[in-house]
């Protein structure tokens, strides 16, 4: 089966069938789910599925054909009208075929369930709860967040840091933004406004958190004694590593060597 084929299949799916005939299929397997969509995309034409199910011919078209049923089964409760509307809207800001550009997006998600999630911020857009160009950004971000991570969004309500290396794939993406700069630990991050939408819409777990302008700065205060402590202990490092570099460089160092090798 060409992209091209399977761009129109998008296409047809969300452009004007009654996806609510996709629940009597629902917990069945695969097979059996992607052929129903077959069926309801090519009008139930007599053989017409059957010639679709056969022209899968690899793993790869078989593994979009999962991922993008279960993101129409998110869509169940929207109508042809609103979903019409949709693609025509991703047509005129992608400026590129809807299905292609929807058959790209799905086909990118690395895990099944994170297509439940894009289907939550498909319906999002349909009811204009986020914009177009929101819908864009907050897929990209969907797709470059291992779905192990997408758990952890939450803890972001409020500064926090994770050493497990989370925080900075997330800052990485966007989802967050740097709240504290710590002097005596790491740094703090909290959502950004992207990542509050993403765990809102997509996530669908409510978000109540109070945003602050600009970044905050927290610095233990030190005495004159402190800080005086703190450069004779790196005065002292730099000397024992300079002494440690001459020593090692010294013909002394080579003679201690020769002497425990027993030369």
């Amino acid at each position: 089966m060409t992209e091209e084929s399977l761009s129109k299949i998008v296409e047809q799916s969300l452009n004007s069938v009654d996806l609510s005939k996709l629940e009597e299929v629902k917990g069945g397997s695969t097979k059996h789910q992607v052929f129903a969509l077959l069926n309801l995309v090519t009008g139930d034409v007599v053989g017409a599925a059957e010639s679709e199910m056969q022209a899968i011919s690899d793993y790869k078209e078989g593994e979009f054909f999962r991922k993008y049923v279960r993101f129409l089964y998110g869509l169940v409760e929207t109508t042809p009208e609103e979903r019409h509307s949709f693609i025509e809207e991703v047509h005129e800001k992608a400026e590129d075929f809807s299905g292609n550009v929807i058959f790209g997006i799905v086909d990118r998600m690395d895990n099944i369930n994170k297509e439940q999630v894009l289907a939550r911020l498909t319906v999002a857009k349909i009811h204009e709860w986020i914009t177009i160009e929101e819908f864009f950004r907050l897929s990209s971000m969907l797709e470059r967040i291992p779905y192990v991570d997408l758990k952890l969004l939450h803890k972001y309500e409020k500064p926090y840091y994770d050493e497990s290396g989370d925080t900075e794939l997330l800052y990485a993406t966007g989802a967050l933004n740097q709240h504290t700069i710590d002097a005596n630990g790491p740094n703090k991050y909290v959502l950004s406004t992207l990542g509050e939408k993403l765990l809102c819409f997509g996530l669908g777990i409510k978000v109540e958190m109070k945003r602050e302008l600009g970044t905050n700065i927290e610095v233990d205060t030190a005495s004159e004694e402190d800080i005086e402590e703190i450069f004779h202990q790196q005065l002292a490092e730099a000397q024992k590593k300079q002494e440690e570099k001459e020593y090692n460089e010294s013909d002394r160092a080579m003679f201690d060597y020769d002497v425990i090798r027993g030369k």
